[in-house]
């Protein structure tokens, strides 16, 4: 909410891209792999996606610093708390879901 009680707008790509990027650095400082955003988000319904790799892998080829198992970043447009997609289902069914949820 603003200070005037209204609601705040919603959040931009590049601010939601800033949050990601935040989120990923606090990553780096836990085992030390410096990681990427890979292209630009994807548009999921109230949601910015963003998908990223080990920064030495996208750049060098490197295989230790190739990310396994990482799951895209969701951004909610409303200033949520941004989270990861489930490994547990389709990473592309889970953005249709939320385009779809959207348009109800």
């Amino acid at each position: 909410m603003t200070p005037d009680n209204r609601p705040a707008p919603p959040l931009s790509a590049r601010e939601a891209e800033q949050i990601a990027l935040r989120l990923l650095a606090r990553s780096t400082e836990d085992d030390g792999i410096p990681r990427v955003i890979l292209g630009s988000p994807v548009e999921a319904g109230p949601n910015w996606v963003f998908f990223f790799q080990g920064r030495g892998y996208v750049e060098r080829g490197d295989l230790a610093e190739m990310l396994v198992g990482n799951m895209p970043i969701v951004v909610p447009r409303d200033g949520g708390a941004p989270y990861s997609l489930s490994s547990q289902e389709d990473t592309d069914v889970q953005i249709q879901r939320m385009v779809h949820d959207a348009d109800r």
